[in-house]
């Protein structure tokens, strides 16, 4: 259980970190916004589904 929360707080945060970028470069000139969304979001779901399956793990 320990390994699913670490793996998902880890990609919790690159998914903050792209979307960030996504963000930045959308103010700049908006290259590469849409594959670094693409990406931020899927990391995020990636993050949710690794809490889920780590929180399902546990044992009463």
């Amino acid at each position: 259980m320990g390994m699913m929360s670490v793996l998902a707080l880890w990609s919790a945060y690159w998914a903050a970190m792209f979307a960030q970028v996504a963000y930045l470069r959308s103010l700049d000139d908006g290259e590469g916004v849409s594959g670094f969304s693409f990406l931020s979001k899927s990391l995020l779901v990636l993050g949710a589904a690794l809490f889920l399956l780590g929180r399902g793990s546990v044992t009463t």
